[in-house]
């Protein structure tokens, strides 16, 4: 009798997990449909021009992605720069806290007054430079955002170069066009579509951050005398 109730189970478990194995490569299909290469080297030139634009658009977006590392490696040098800038202002801040004590040991008001103004000085400049840290290390984070942006854009020519290749050989006469699945190409533009556009609101939200925490170091570079910051300064 246990053994009778044993086998049905045993068989649900293995065709659910067959069925789960399937719908797997079923997805992994979708996201990744695509024309084999040496069927578009067949047709003729002249009807591969929608091909070669959608071609040119991908290279387009790789480049993109090139220069949108490359932007992100100044902006960490940059808040590199800017944190080494920040600790030399703060060693001086400290500095100047030693030679307010050392006038007050004397009693000269002169020196009193002179030594506190030199601090008040170097603090202001700390505060810049804790700032300007601040708006770099922003920075560092909106060029992240960019590089997705790009790579979710670069995805998106592939999805939609894919895409053109399907229809070019759709309206070729080989007839092994006809068992490419329109929907599936379809599918994957739009998921690309999707994450582009997540990718950009990340950009935005970032971008924003990053012009705030701008704004507030340019407040207090003005404020400090003599604040050479890190290198190149904000715009007002």
């Amino acid at each position: 009798m246990f053994q009778t109730r044993k086998h049905p189970v045993w068989a649900g478990v293995v065709l659910g997990t067959a069925l789960s194995v399937l719908s797997g490569c079923g997805t992994s299909k979708s996201s990744q449909a695509q024309v084999d290469e040496s069927w578009l080297a067949r047709l003729p030139e002249e009807q591969l021009g929608e091909v070669r634009e959608a071609q040119a658009q991908r290279t387009k977006a790789q480049d993109a992605v090139t220069r949108a590392d490359v932007a992100l490696k100044d902006a960490e040098r940059e808040a590199t720069v800017a944190r080494q800038q920040s600790e030399a202002a703060k060693h001086s801040m400290e500095a100047s806290k030693s030679a307010v004590e050392a006038a007050q040991a004397t009693g000269k008001a002169s020196s009193i007054d002179d030594a506190k103004s030199g601090m008040r000085e170097r603090q202001s400049q700390y505060a810049a430079a804790q700032a300007e840290l601040q708006w770099r290390e922003r920075a560092i984070e909106t060029r992240k955002a960019e590089k997705q942006l790009r790579e979710r854009e670069l995805e998106l020519a592939d999805a939609r170069l894919r895409q053109v290749e399907m229809r070019t050989m759709k309206n070729s006469d080989d007839v092994r066009a006809k068992d490419l699945s329109e929907s599936e190409f379809t599918s994957a533009v739009a998921e690309a579509q999707r994450k582009a556009e997540e990718a950009q609101r990340l950009v935005d939200t970032r971008g924003r951050e990053e012009r705030e925490a701008q704004a507030h170091f340019a407040k207090l570079r003005d404020e400090a005398p003599g604040y050479g910051g890190s290198g190149a300064t904000p715009e007002h």
